[in-house]
């Protein structure tokens, strides 16, 4: 009896396969009746073309349409592959993540053990290039309950031997605190955070500190706590909102020059975490290097969706591909700079990564995450 293939999807995000066979296989499983999710066979129905057959190739992800905004109602069981059940590899239920809010009521993904566990492993190696020590205490400032950043955080965590401290933080609250234009209630928001934070610091041994800018930033403007966080913690990583490379040089040489700061680029729809590339000179901006092809970026005009050359800004486009979920031609709410990946695969990696101002008709909001 010959051995069963091992297929493309089912390869590590250390060692990724040839893109292009990536996605035929990833169509193959998600459009067919015997395997694929109820959301896709129905919505195939409704393209112009014929996915099994049309979409050959990385470049033929742009035929689909942008489809992320109905992950704001799908029901989360439309959307699980029915091959799962054949496989007999998933002994527990999905994880289920929701996105932050920003342009609108949250979107809503999930992820098998099979896919998080692939997507966590790759990012501890990205953050072992950056010398992250194991052992040290973590204290995650990222908003837990439905964002997936919580739980990274905390798997991340473990991984690294250490005891994880959190808070309670809640960007919702914060982002309909900025759309009202209560600036008040926000301001009372972040100094009711930063008090949970110097609680923590100022008790216990924490070596890790993983935050968002906005609080970073205002941790930054209390003397005692910056000389704090310099005398007890070795690494600071920084997700969930955008931050300047003016800033990002400032904290990184002036204000918090005995920490390693390392930045992290992470969406909930492309299901991963991803540190800036390691080695990159003082000065230099962030550059973040995807998984491809499990997490492909594009940087195009937003006005023909073509790509910009490199170096030049525009806006990203993502493609999340995995056994769980097909997520392709996600037109997002960042532009970015343009680079090459950092490892030569397919796709773009991106730097100086900022909202938009509007997003469709919405207005976006990052407040504190």
């Amino acid at each position: 009896m010959s051995e069963r293939r091992v297929s493309a999807l089912d390869s590590a995000w250390d060692t990724p396969p040839d893109a292009d066979d990536f996605v035929r296989e990833a169509v193959a499983w998600h459009f067919d009746p015997a395997t694929g999710s109820r959301y896709w066979v129905e919505r195939a129905k409704k393209l112009d073309f014929d996915p099994r057959r049309d979409v050959r190739t990385v470049a033929d992800l742009t035929k689909f349409p942008n489809i992320v905004d109905e992950l704001r109602d799908v029901p989360l069981e439309d959307l699980v592959p029915v091959g799962y059940k054949k496989l007999g590899t998933i002994t527990e239920p999905p994880v289920v993540g929701e996105s932050g809010g920003t342009t609108g009521a949250p979107k809503r993904v999930f992820a098998y053990p099979d896919v998080f566990e692939q997507s966590w492993s790759w990012y501890h190696g990205r953050l072992r290039e950056h010398g992250v020590a194991d052992g040290a205490n973590w204290l995650g400032v990222v908003p837990a309950g439905p964002h997936m950043v919580g739980k990274l955080t905390r798997d991340t965590a473990a991984y690294f031997g250490g005891i994880f401290f959190t808070i309670d933080l809640d960007p919702r609250w914060a982002k309909r605190c900025v759309a009202r234009g209560n600036v008040e209630a926000l301001k009372d928001y972040v100094d009711h955070l930063i008090s949970q934070i110097e609680f923590i610091l100022r008790s216990q041994h924490i070596g890790t500190l993983a935050i968002t800018p906005p609080l970073l930033e205002a941790l930054s403007r209390r003397d005692d706590l910056v000389e704090l966080i310099n005398q007890k913690v070795g690494t600071i990583t920084w997700s969930g909102a955008s931050m300047d490379s003016d800033t990002r040089q400032v904290l990184r040489t002036e204000i918090f020059p005995k920490a390693n700061l390392v930045g992290i680029f992470g969406s909930t729809m492309i299901f991963c975490g991803i540190p800036e590339r390691a080695g990159l000179p003082v000065g230099e901006p962030a550059v973040f290097d995807p998984p491809a092809p499990f997490s492909l970026f594009s940087v195009v005009d937003p006005e023909t969706l073509e790509p910009v050359p490199y170096g030049e800004r525009g806006q990203t486009i993502s493609h999340h591909i995995t056994r769980n979920l097909f997520l392709p031609n996600n037109l997002e709410r960042d532009t970015a700079i343009r680079h090459p990946h950092g490892l030569g695969h397919q796709g773009d990696s991106i730097s100086e990564v900022r909202p938009v101002q509007n997003f469709g008709d919405v207005k976006v909001i990052e407040g504190v995450y």
